[in-house]
Formats: structure tokens, C-alpha cells, sequence
């Protein structure tokens, strides 16, 4: 999302700030949608037929508003990530994600070349939802997304992890070295917002990898299932596969 707000705040062109508006919108919902997918797969006690069928054809906009309604049905009690509770508090966070995906799916239905003006019109009436949007999720900044390269045993309840943090409010990777008394595994995404406590595992939501096409290391999030097999796809547009068994599939 700090990335998505980035490449709103230095575009130029209305064109481009209307796509960067929707892509905002998008992300917002992308990323409470990944993390309710996380509380759904813990409470199913897996990633069930039925969740993985949401992503049969890709993941789109209305998956992530899927499954954050199914979140608000199904999970009862504090998720694992507590601050998703405020989804509950705050039913105006699904509201405006609603109003943003039927503008943007009007927008793209739209026939012919539309005008600048149009688009700044567009952009006017736009612009409030994203922002109420990403107010109303304002917890989001506070959450830590770390990829775990090793965790070293020290003794019987002491573990040093080293690896790379994303940070809600900055888009770029960092180093990060913690101290915990749990292992966490190698080459996996954990999230939370509490250092003291247990982060949540979002594989195979999540996985940073050395992306094949720009040999960076790029936040891969899952976009589609099929053939045993889960598709993920970086903010670049990049793709990553990796194989996926279940244990219905065992």
C-alpha cells in the first residue's frame, strides 16, 4: 500500500492518477482480504476447496471483498491479528471498498475516449473514498511483514531470526534481527503488529523471492490456484508459482 501510495502522489497526468486511485483502492482491499484469507484458513483448520475456488481464475477485486465478508460471518473471538477487529467496528471500511470497485468496474465499462476533465470529474469524486478508505484501516501502518531468511537456536528458549522487513508505512525492504522463544521457519512471510507475540504465518499467501524477470526481491501475493499449484503475483506484475498440496489432496 505505501508503495501503491507512492506512485499516486508522484504521477502527473489524470489519466494516471485516476489508475493510480483504483490500483490504492485495490491494494486496500487486497491486503485485508490476504489477512482475512489468513484468520479463514486458521478457523477451517485449512485452505478448504471452498476458499481455494475463489481463486480459480484469479483473484479480483470482489475475491478480497469476499472474503473479508466471509471473515465478518465466520471468525468469532480475536483473530490472531488482533487489529482486524476494527473491520468489525468499522463496517464503512467494506462500504467504501464496495463504492470504489462498482467505480471502477462503471469506468472501465465506460465507452469511447474520455476527456481530461472527464477524468479529473472522475478523479474529484474518486479520490474521498480512497482516502476515507485508507483512514478508516489507519492500523495498517503499525504492521511489520517480515521474510524470514534464517533463525539460529541459542538455547533451549531463545532464537535469533535475521531476515528482511517490509513496514506499513514504507514501501522498501530493510534488514531486521529479532529475538524470540519460538522458531519461526526459513523463506516464509510472517506478519504481525506486536513484537512480543506470535506473528501469523501467510504461507502460501505470501513469499518474497528473487524474482525471475528483474532479479529483485519482490512481495509475491497469491492470485490464483489451479493443478496443485498457487500463482502469485508481485506489485510489478511479476508471477511466481510454487507447488501446493493439501491435505484433501494427500
Amino acid at each position: 500500500m505505501a508503495a501503491l501510495a507512492r506512485r499516486y502522489r508522484v504521477s502527473t497526468h489524470s489519466a494516471e492518477r485516476k489508475d493510480g486511485l483504483l490500483k490504492l483502492g485495490e491494494g486496500t482491499a487486497r491486503t485485508l482480504g490476504i489477512l482475512a484469507l489468513s484468520e479463514l484458513i486458521a478457523h477451517h483448520g485449512g485452505f478448504t476447496k471452498s476458499l481455494r475456488q475463489q481463486f480459480r481464475n484469479g483473484a479480483a477485486f470482489g475475491t478480497w471483498l469476499w472474503l473479508i465478508e466471509r471473515f465478518l460471518e465466520d471468525v468469532e473471538g480475536t483473530p490472531a491479528l488482533a487489529e482486524l477487529e476494527a473491520i468489525r467496528d468499522r463496517d464503512t471500511t467494506r462500504k467504501l471498498l464496495e463504492e470504489i470497485k462498482d467505480f471502477r468496474n462503471h469506468s472501465h465499462h465506460s465507452h469511447g475516449v474520455r476527456m481530461s476533465h472527464e477524468i479529473d470529474v472522475d478523479i474529484e469524486k474518486l479520490e474521498p473514498r480512497v482516502v476515507s478508505a485508507i483512514s478508516s484501516v489507519n492500523w495498517l501502518s503499525g504492521i511489520q511483514w517480515y521474510w524470514v531468511e534464517r533463525c539460529e537456536y541459542l538455547d533451549e528458549s531463545s532464537y535469533r531470526t535475521v531476515g528482511l522487513r517490509l513496514r506499513g508505512s514504507h514501501p522498501s525492504w530493510e534488514p531486521f534481527e529479532r529475538s524470540t522463544t519460538y522458531p519461526l521457519r526459513p523463506d516464509r512471510v510472517y506478519v504481525d503488529s506486536d513484537p512480543s507475540g506470535r506473528p501469523v504465518d501467510l504461507w502460501p499467501l505470501a513469499v518474497a523471492s528473487l524474482c525471475p524477470d528483474c532479479r529483485t526481491r519482490e512481495l509475491f501475493l497469491i492470485n490464483q490456484v489451479r493443478d496443485g499449484r498457487v500463482i502469485l503475483r508481485s506489485l510489478e506484475e511479476h508471477s511466481l508459482e510454487i507447488p501446493f498440496r493439501t491435505s484433501e489432496e494427500s
